[in-house]
């Protein structure tokens, strides 16, 4: 056990070292290029597999991920704001509705990239993506397509005038702020072809991230597996366009919502985690259409300690620890999928539990 907890260790302080190497290359590189440079080399870029304002670029023979968020002029009149600059509603934090809130700001997924890259240099975690540079640029990106119909969305949310302002802002930006990121070319999916043999991992490198994020005050909030990417063994955390934080410009009833939902970030992991286990290793079936009744009654089932026999016991040990959790937030996730839009979370535990 020793001598593996070594090898792990030993790995992880090389891999560190080559990270901020790369980083070191590629953010002189990007630092030195004028605003024109930079724009070019975004318009003749491949474009990225996540979302229509992504790409990638190679940077000194490095894969770089270019990630363009549309920026408001209201943003860019308070540069580096983390204030809710729109009065965008609090629901709109949840990342489960069936059409995606308007989010609350560029400069606040800048701040939590900062963030994360501060604690990956320091050798406090390896589970996020370095932000080598950030530039505001002309242009953006196309509208989300989920934000194509306004007025559907505004709808959702029962004719909230803030998202209407905020959504008609973005759709008006010229500008974007560019995030330069690391690239992990995989998405996490693709590499969990092994559930049983990776289920262990995968639940340890997933609450080494929700532990890191609570150390620096920083909830995610939208930690699905789109939002995961891998390489060889190790996940990385992304895109965090609807992050919040304690540390940010906050009004009292943000820092209220802040302070309730400590513990969202490890029981949405729980979720995930645990619907993943049932789905792959417990045979539970999807349907094709509706929502997943059988999987949700059959994670509430091993909520209650009832877990079937026949499970391998490392899955059943995970789903032990974590199906509390998790059958809370089926229950969160399916009733703002319906459209409760007021729905919130309440904690199933409420004590600290990032690390599991």
């Amino acid at each position: 056990m020793l001598m593996t907890l070594h090898l792990r260790w030993r790995h992880n302080e090389v891999m560190l070292a080559t990270r901020r190497a790369r980083h070191d290359v590629v953010s002189a590189s990007l630092a030195a290029r004028a605003d024109d440079e930079l724009s070019a080399s975004l318009r003749s870029a491949p474009a990225g597999a996540v979302g229509g304002g992504s790409s990638v670029l190679e940077v000194d023979g490095i894969p770089v991920f270019a990630k363009r968020i549309p920026i408001t002029d209201r943003e860019l009149a308070h540069p580096l704001s983390t204030a809710n600059l729109f009065d965008v509603p609090l629901l709109c934090q949840y990342g489960m509705h069936r059409l995606a809130g308007p989010g609350f700001g560029a400069w606040r997924e800048l701040a939590a990239s900062i963030t994360v890259t501060e604690g990956v240099l320091a050798g406090e975690s390896e589970t996020f993506a370095l932000l080598h540079h950030w530039r505001v640029l002309p242009g953006r990106p196309p509208v989300a397509s989920e934000h194509e119909d306004i007025e559907a969305v505004v709808a959702q949310f029962e004719g909230d005038t803030a998202v209407r302002t905020r959504l008609e802002a973005l759709a008006g930006a010229r500008s974007s702020l560019v995030l330069f990121l690391e690239y992990f070319p995989a998405p996490l999916i693709d590499t969990l072809n092994d559930p049983l043999g990776s289920a262990e991992r995968f639940e340890r490198q997933l609450f080494e991230a929700v532990a890191f994020l609570r150390s620096r005050e920083l909830l995610h909030m939208d930690g699905h597996f789109a939002n995961m990417r891998a390489d060889v063994d190790r996940l990385y955390l992304v895109d965090f366009g609807l992050a919040t934080s304690s540390r940010f410009d906050l009004s009292d009833a943000e820092r209220d919502f802040v302070a309730r939902h400590v513990n969202h970030d490890a029981d949405y992991a729980s979720m995930r985690l645990v619907n993943w286990l049932v789905t792959t290793v417990c045979s539970v079936p999807m349907p094709v259409s509706g929502g997943p009744a059988e999987r949700n009654a059959y994670v509430r089932r091993c909520a209650t300690g009832d877990i079937p026999q026949d499970i391998p016991h490392a899955v059943a040990a995970i789903l032990a620890r974590h199906a509390p959790a998790a059958a809370a937030m089926n229950d969160l996730h399916w009733r703002l999928v319906d459209g409760d839009i007021h729905a919130q979370y309440s904690d199933p535990l409420p004590t600290p539990r990032a690390k599991q």
